[in-house]
């Protein structure tokens, strides 16, 4: 149920290429829309149809792939459900296996405020599934034009090994798109997505202020 729950897809957000810059709903996968209510979140795409079997017992109306996970679950996105309609700042994971996917999905006030989707690199030891870095940014700069800013820093793995990290960014006026790269073995790709006002408070209003050197 995990897998079918979760948003799937390299471009992951659905929104008209090269209009990011305008104040347009970036839409996730699934229906559902960054900064919609948590209850309009449970109330459509997957999440609909499994908290409908849930409640009515019948897992018949699932894909076959899910039922065997279903009756497992319920509780979990029940629960979820509960906490992002309180109020209450939470988080509600799912996932894609075939795609080495984990997917958090973050509430706040009643409102899906960010998406975050965590991509495993490729590996010999996971059959090379999954999405590179330079995959997922081709598929976003196709979606949302050019980044607004993009830098690179100097990584090593636990090895001493030396890396470049990419790290790309999207700042619209309604919305925030971050990529992070972590290159190497075992690295990884994160894509987040927060409307305007969660990242100006989380990324943005934390940020350490620049120094009168005067003072």
């Amino acid at each position: 149920m995990r897998k079918a729950i979760g948003i799937s897809t390299l471009a992951v957000f659905s929104l008209a290429t090269r209009l990011f810059a305008q104040d347009l709903p970036v839409k996730v996968k699934g229906g559902h829309e960054l900064g919609e209510t948590s209850e309009q979140f449970f109330a459509e795409g997957r999440e609909k149809t499994v908290l409908s079997a849930c409640t009515a017992g019948n897992f018949k109306i699932m894909n076959k792939s899910d039922r065997a996970e279903a009756k497992r679950y319920c509780g979990e996105v029940s629960n979820a459900r509960q906490q992002a309609m309180s109020g209450k700042r939470s988080e509600y994971k799912s996932g894609e296996v075939s795609e080495l996917r984990t997917d958090t999905f973050t509430f706040d006030g009643g409102h899906l405020v960010k998406v975050e989707l965590l991509y495993a690199a490729p590996s010999a030891e996971s059959n090379y599934a999954g999405q590179t870095f330079e995959q997922i940014l081709a598929g976003a700069k196709q979606t949302f034009g050019p980044p607004t800013s993009e830098s690179t820093k100097p990584v090593q793995d636990v090895y001493g090994a030396s890396y470049v990290a990419h790290h790309e960014l999207w700042v619209a006026p309604h919305a925030a798109i971050l990529i992070l790269e972590q290159p190497g073995p075992g690295g990884s790709t994160t894509v987040d997505a927060f409307t305007r006002e969660e990242y100006d408070r989380t990324m943005v209003g934390d940020a350490p202020k620049p120094v009168n050197p005067l003072e």
